[in-house]
């Protein structure tokens, strides 16, 4: 969503669960309400939103790529989803499910990861309740166990670019490394990794031994393998 301009119809509670996370992707975002509430509006004003101050008017939609709907009028919704439809604009509106071209799910985020729950607009209530459950799951463990496989897959991308770009073999380009390259690390190996050992010491904040622990499950405290074909002719 990142620079996609965004046109947000309503100022009320709805439009605040969504407006935030417009601007959290960086869109651009213009809002049309006759009002705000207070939230809605210190946002607008925090990250320079357009605020057209007004009800809803045809050809509102025009010159945006994508429109969300935070209304509670079913004509409002129609008449907005009609005119987006009929320029191409894909169109979400909240809890009408007729006038709604794709849906968002409910998104628990912390640190590097996020997960999302959806009901395919059966029921939001319960997609807000398994996004809560989803916030009890990433703890400070899950999130320190994002941050440390994302720093250990830098050093693991790195040697195997290394490792590709001394390769007599050419039919995988670097950074990949072929099937049968002693090399690689197969993802059955990141996944035994993530043991009950590495989880308790992530638990106890014992992140260097933690870091040690995979680095060393994983072999990349090893020097790289030669390939047996490594100088041979292709």
């Amino acid at each position: 969503m990142q620079g996609r301009r965004v046109l947000l119809v309503g100022g009320g509670n709805v439009a605040h669960e969504k407006i935030g996370k417009l601007v959290d992707a960086s869109a651009d975002v213009t809002v049309v309400a006759p009002a705000l509430i207070e939230p809605v509006r210190a946002i607008v004003e925090e990250h320079g939103c357009t605020w057209l101050a007004r009800p809803y008017e045809s050809g509102d939609v025009e010159g945006h790529e994508v429109v969300m709907v935070a209304t509670d009028d079913g004509e409002v919704n129609a008449q907005v989803a009609a005119e987006a439809r009929a320029l191409g604009i894909w169109v979400n509106a909240a809890d009408d499910v007729a006038n709604c071209d794709f849906i968002l799910p409910s998104l628990a985020q912390r640190g590097r990861i996020a997960l999302a729950a959806s009901t395919g607009g059966a029921s939001p209530a319960l997609a807000r309740w398994l996004r809560e459950r989803l916030e009890e799951f990433l703890d400070d463990e899950v999130v320190a166990l994002g941050d440390l496989l994302a720093e250990v897959r830098v050093l693991a991308r790195q040697r195997d670019r290394e490792c590709a770009g001394e390769c007599d073999r050419t039919r995988t380009p670097p950074p990949l490394l072929c099937a049968e390259c002693p090399n690689r690390i197969a993802s059955d190996a990141w996944q035994d990794a993530i043991d009950a050992e590495l989880r308790a010491l992530l638990c106890d904040g014992q992140y260097e031994a933690a870091r040690d622990r995979i680095v060393t499950s994983l072999g990349l405290d090893q020097p790289r393998a030669v390939p047996e074909w490594q100088g041979q002719p292709a």
